[in-house]
């Protein structure tokens, strides 16, 4: 069984926020890059459906359901406050921060309301973890749960987080910050 992340990644990237729009002309207005229009389309969204993301559950298959009942529409209004991309390159890479927005949003309101773990407390133990477990973390995004809980076993035990899902949660928060570091 491959991961599911990459499921859910593909569902993501599906209701990108640069998929439905044309790249703006170059030149038309302030330098924007594909981080800044992910961020911007998920604000955007109403506070309502951002909230019903994040508790929709602590599995991959809960995030991936949530994301495909998510009213187009809505997606259109939030992407239509947005920049967009200049270019196919920043289209592409869009899509890739839209579903590391998506993935860190979730699984840091799964990780508060679960295991009441703060965003201080996740961003100060991912500043312990070694660049080469941070790849290595990275690197799990198409392998099976059970195959990469020890990837995180150092983040987590810092965390005092031995549960599977805060496991499972940690990795797929993991891929998603690794994942939009490559885009920086």
């Amino acid at each position: 069984m491959t991961r599911r992340l990459a499921l859910i990644a593909a569902t993501l990237l599906l209701a990108s926020p640069a998929g439905a729009q044309p790249p703006a002309p170059a030149g038309a207005g302030p330098t924007i890059t594909p981080l800044g229009i992910a961020r911007c389309t998920w604000a955007a969204l109403p506070a309502t459906t951002r909230a019903a993301l994040i508790a929709s559950g602590p599995s991959i298959d809960d995030i991936g359901a949530a994301i495909t009942s998510m009213s187009p529409a809505l997606m259109q209004l939030a992407q239509s406050q947005c920049p967009s991309p200049t270019s196919q390159a920043m289209n592409e890479a869009a899509k890739d921060a839209w579903a590391g927005t998506v993935m860190t949003n979730w699984s840091e309101g799964e990780l508060a309301a679960r295991f009441h773990l703060t965003h201080d407390a996740l961003q100060r133990a991912w500043g312990h973890v070694s660049p080469a477990a941070r790849r290595q973390i990275g690197a799990g995004f198409n392998e099976t749960p059970d195959a990469v809980r020890g990837n995180v076993a150092s983040f987590a035990a810092e965390l005092r987080l031995t549960d599977p899902v805060a496991l499972d949660l940690l990795n797929a928060w993991g891929i998603a910050q690794t994942r939009l570091a490559g885009l920086s």
